[in-house]
Parts: C-alpha cells; structure tokens; sequence
C-alpha cells in the first residue's frame, strides 16, 4: 500500500481544497470555473457574430418600430359578484343568465335573475314526456 494513493491530492490551483482525478485534479469549483472558461470562447464567438447581425438589421429598419402587444401583460382581474362586488374565488357560482355569483347571490331568486326558468323547464318536459294516446277502436269495448 502507497501512501500517496490514499491520501488525496491537493487542487493544482493551489485554492486549499483537494482535488479529483475526474476532475484534472481539480476541486469543485476550480472545475467548474474551467468549464465556464472553456465554454465560454466559444460562445463569444457565435455573440459577435449575432451582434453584427442584429446591429446590419437594425441599420436597416430604423424607421420600423415594433409595437409590444399590451394584452399579454395585463394582468386579470379577480372575479366579482355581479350583484355585491365581493371578491369570488377561483369558480363561483354562474349562472344561465351569464353572470357569475357568491354564495349569497348564486339562486335565481336572490340576484333577479331575467333568464326564463319556467319556459325552458317546460320545454324540456314536452321533449322528454311525449304524448301517450290511446288507440279510438270501438270493438274493443
């Protein structure tokens, strides 16, 4: 047994820390600054060549301004009672008439609903209860 292969090698930038064979005997952030490094010519290569690209088209559209659409920044607005204005969580009530409602106002009857219940109910009860007739034979009675 060796003792240098036991003991851990200190970080060739000399910072205090021990370093990793995995990481060219570097510690932790000593590697992680050489990745920076290393990654970072590269990048500033393709930088230039964006901004001399931008800086070509924006030689050229100097009289075009670009408008930001505002409506993706507006925030909403939290949902109301459409009769006491108090603030409804996420669902609130709605209702036939197209307004939503808190728990207080969620009934037809509480906020005067104008939507006609008692035409559309019976509508729906002619479509579903159709007409029984029975047969006008008379040798039958």
């Amino acid at each position: 047994m060796s003792s240098s292969a036991s003991t851990p090698a200190l970080c060739v930038k000399n910072c205090g820390f021990y370093g990793s064979p995995a990481n060219r005997n570097l510690c932790s952030k000593c590697f992680q600054d050489f990745l920076k490094q290393a990654i970072l010519p590269s990048e500033s290569d393709e930088i230039d060549s964006v901004t001399s690209s931008v800086n070509q088209v924006s030689l050229h559209d100097e009289k075009d301004h670009v408008v930001v659409d505002d409506s993706s920044m507006v925030k909403n607005k939290p949902s109301r009672c459409l009769c006491c204005k108090k603030k409804m969580g996420l669902l609130g009530f709605a209702c036939r008439c197209g307004g939503k409602f808190c728990s207080m106002h969620r009934y037809p009857e509480e906020h005067s609903c104008p939507f006609d219940y008692k035409t559309i109910g019976r509508a729906a009860l002619a479509r579903e209860n159709p007409l029984v007739k029975n047969d006008r034979l008379g040798e039958r009675l």
